[in-house]
């Protein structure tokens, strides 16, 4: 290992002295050409790699989108869950309680006596109700109650004339069904008394409490305004709709509810003992919640 140490620090032109020197054949000292042998030794001499050449540039090109078009179709969504305040005049709630509204209809204790059609106190005219007319008999004679008043229409005492319902203290008498017009409020056809009211008339006759009457029949307009969804302010007295061709046209009538022939303090109280069965009978919720 020595000797090739210092032969390695002779160079090439010490080399080929010494191989002259020892008899070999001289040759003039010339550049060696060294050609590496990848197959020999792979490992000393690893496969170069390429050199990185980088893509051709291309010119960009500016995409366009189309321009936003409104949809020709929209999209169904849910509605909001919403709450509603119902729009009645004087408190009056939305709804009735069903077995309060029966419970109310039982204490009226109304009985049906529907007059054949062929009576004379018969229009057979349909009807949607749209209001209620309180009436007072005005038949001061005594025992004439609301089965007094229901004999006399069925045997054609009271010629054409017919409401729906009689009162008394005791009982509720329903003459005509609700779905016909009666003849009870102006003295001609074809007034909105008569072509869209319930008729009620209160017996005053001797012996009969006003006051058992009354409330009798509050009960009742509460009634028929749940069923026929009747605002209070269309319960009017018999006095709201004129007559023709007489001095009076508006009637003193119911006569103890009005105040010198007209409505006051006493049809007021009236109204308010109405509301007062009206809500009774109604559902405690004062809003009411739409359909999804």
């Amino acid at each position: 290992m020595k000797h090739l140490s210092l032969l390695s620090s002779l160079g090439l032109g010490a080399l080929s002295f010494l191989v002259s020197s020892c008899g070999g054949s001289h040759t003039p000292p010339t550049a060696l050409a060294y050609t590496p042998s990848y197959s020999t030794h792979p490992q000393y001499f690893p496969t170069p790699t390429p050199a990185y050449q980088a893509p051709p540039v291309t010119q960009a090109v500016a995409i366009q989108r189309p321009p936003a078009q409104q949809s020709s179709y929209t999209v169904a969504t849910q509605p909001a869950r919403q709450i509603q305040r119902p729009q009645l005049p004087m408190r009056q709630q939305a709804g009735a309680d069903s077995r309060k509204l029966a419970s109310l209809y039982k204490s009226v204790n109304v009985s049906q006596r529907i007059l054949p059609r062929s009576a004379r106190s018969r229009t057979n005219r349909p009807m949607t109700p749209r209001y209620i007319t309180i009436h007072s008999t005005q038949n001061t004679s005594e025992g004439a109650d609301a089965w007094r008043h229901q004999l006399a229409l069925s045997r054609g005492a009271l010629g054409s004339k017919s409401w729906h319902f009689t009162t008394d203290e005791k009982h509720a008498v329903q003459h005509i069904p609700l779905n016909e017009q009666g003849n009870h409020a102006e003295n001609y056809r074809g007034g909105p008394g008569n072509s869209y009211s319930i008729g009620i008339e209160m017996c005053e006759n001797k012996g009969n409490s006003l006051n058992r009457t009354i409330d009798r029949t509050a009960k009742l307009t509460a009634y028929l305004m749940h069923k026929h969804n009747i605002p209070l302010a269309n319960v009017k007295p018999h006095y709201h709709w004129p007559r023709r061709g007489v001095r009076t046209p508006n009637k003193n009538c119911p006569r103890f509810l009005l105040d010198n022939g007209r409505p006051g303090r006493k049809w007021q109280n009236y109204l308010n003992l109405v509301q007062s069965y009206y809500e009774r009978s109604s559902k405690s919720e004062s809003y009411v919640f739409l359909q999804d």
